[in-house]
């Protein structure tokens, strides 16, 4: 009886901290929405008021003198860049990303679609692709989010909690990809297959139902700093979770549905001046779609933009907020939420995806964003953010590590950046970011659009 009360408060507690989690990003959305009301609109007639983009000095001023900035309807807006680089995980690596525009329906009625793609091939055989897009219909009738992976991949793994439960000394990330291997750190090797498929209705202007469909498939999983064999056998993290909620720590499957809410008035789905964005989403692995095990997830995110210019659109600040959090079941270790777990791995700059894991996660985070030069070419951001991560009580080996609550450890990054405006009628940018987080981790990170 005092187990089933003690998992009864249990499932209260995290509930009571979805439902404060939730709570702060509706009022978020209702605050934003009715202080944004009182501005001038800035969507459709400020698509062009910056003269001057980067395909325009390609192309040079004569050639480009028609060019009014507006979008159109069905032009495709693409952009893509090579891959190459080298650090001891990958070894050498090359490759293509790129990102691609379109609007489907009538600019003035129609938020814009948009798609990142991206494929990577190593000289240690390792292999990585994506597609990663949000469509919308004509007249935002539907909104559609996927996000499709497939990798041979190797990545760090640091035990769970957003405290230091171990000693890691961190070092250089590039583009998300640790360049050194790091003390303390577990590094597992595995294939990957993600597919992530949502489809919403909108019932209004701006509030979208629906459903989707989510599988992450890891098999061929090598924990690569387990040896059972030593004269004092060496156990991670990974195997010792696997073990004691009984995953098969070479292979596991999460198959399972969602049910989705999402309030969406921004003006642009990649590089937004005004507007709102909270996605919730309740997910459901049983065992009859294939998961391992029965278990029930929350998602929960929230984007707002607040323009402090009434003629300059790109001067303004931007908050982000995730949560993701686990109830009524076990999830296997490579898919308990984690920081850097949004749809294009890009929250909480300053740390590599994936580096503080548990069964609930929320990352916060702020940005502000400013012109540089008056022709609209150049513009630069500065943005700061936190991360916490729970952990239940376990025991590896002989060595106990005690529960850890959200928010009881919280790890702060921040850094600035710099964009250059690709094609002003999409708002393409490309950026460059720099970001600092404790224990001597930083990085590079670029994106094509804009990070959220």
């Amino acid at each position: 009886m005092k187990v089933i009360k003690l998992h009864v408060a249990i499932l209260n507690l995290k509930a009571s901290l979805i439902h404060q989690f939730v709570l702060i990003l509706v009022v978020y959305s209702s605050l934003f929405s009715k202080i944004q009301a009182q501005n001038d609109s800035l969507s459709y007639p400020y698509q062009n008021i910056y003269p001057l983009d980067l395909k325009m000095v390609i192309k040079g001023k004569e050639k480009s003198k028609n060019n009014s900035g507006l979008p159109t309807e069905d032009k495709l807006m693409w952009f893509a860049v090579p891959i190459v680089g080298s650090n001891p995980t990958l070894g050498f690596f090359y490759g293509l990303g790129g990102t691609g525009s379109i609007y489907l329906g009538n600019p003035k009625t129609t938020n814009i679609s948009s798609a990142n793609v991206s494929v990577q091939y190593t000289t240690n055989n390792q292999f990585i692709s994506s597609i990663k897009g949000t469509i919308m219909t004509p007249n935002n009738s539907w909104e559609l989010l996927v996000d499709l992976k497939y990798s041979i991949f190797s990545e760090n793994t640091y035990g769970l909690g957003s405290d230091y439960n171990q000693p890691i000394q961190e070092d250089w990330i590039i583009g998300g990809a640790e360049t050194t291997g790091f003390s303390g750190a577990q590094p597992i090797e595995s294939n990957q297959v993600r597919v992530h498929l949502t489809a919403l209705k909108a019932i209004t202007s701006r509030i979208f139902i629906g459903g989707g469909y989510h599988l992450d498939y890891h098999y061929k999983i090598e924990d690569l700093s387990l040896d059972l064999n030593a004269a004092q056998p060496v156990i991670t993290s990974h195997y010792a979770y696997s073990q004691f909620y009984g995953f098969d720590p070479t292979t596991y499957l999460s198959s399972g549905l969602s049910a989705d809410f999402m309030i969406d008035d921004r003006d642009h789905t990649v590089n937004a001046y005004i507007g709102n964005f909270v996605h919730l989403s309740y997910r459901l692995n049983p065992k009859f779609l294939g998961s391992e095990t029965n278990y029930q997830m929350v998602y929960a995110e929230g984007r707002f933009y607040k323009t402090l210019s009434k003629t300059n659109p790109r001067h303004l600040l931007a908050l982000w907020g995730i949560g993701q959090f686990t109830f009524s079941g076990d999830a296997p270790y490579l898919h308990l939420p984690s920081s850097g777990n949004d749809m294009r791995n890009r929250i909480a700059r300053g740390y590599v995806g994936g580096r503080f894991r548990g069964n609930s996660w929320i990352t916060a985070e702020a940005e502000y964003r400013y012109p540089i030069s008056k022709n609209g070419l150049f513009s630069g951001v500065f943005f700061g953010s936190a991360t916490t991560t729970s952990r239940n009580a376990i025991t590896i080996g002989t060595e106990y590590i005690e529960k850890l609550r959200l928010f009881e450890a919280i790890r702060p990054s921040g850094g600035a950046g710099l964009r250059m405006l690709l094609e002003r009628a999409g708002r393409l940018n490309l950026g460059i970011d720099f970001a600092v987080g404790q224990n001597g981790s930083k990085g590079f990170y670029f994106v094509i659009g804009e990070t959220f």
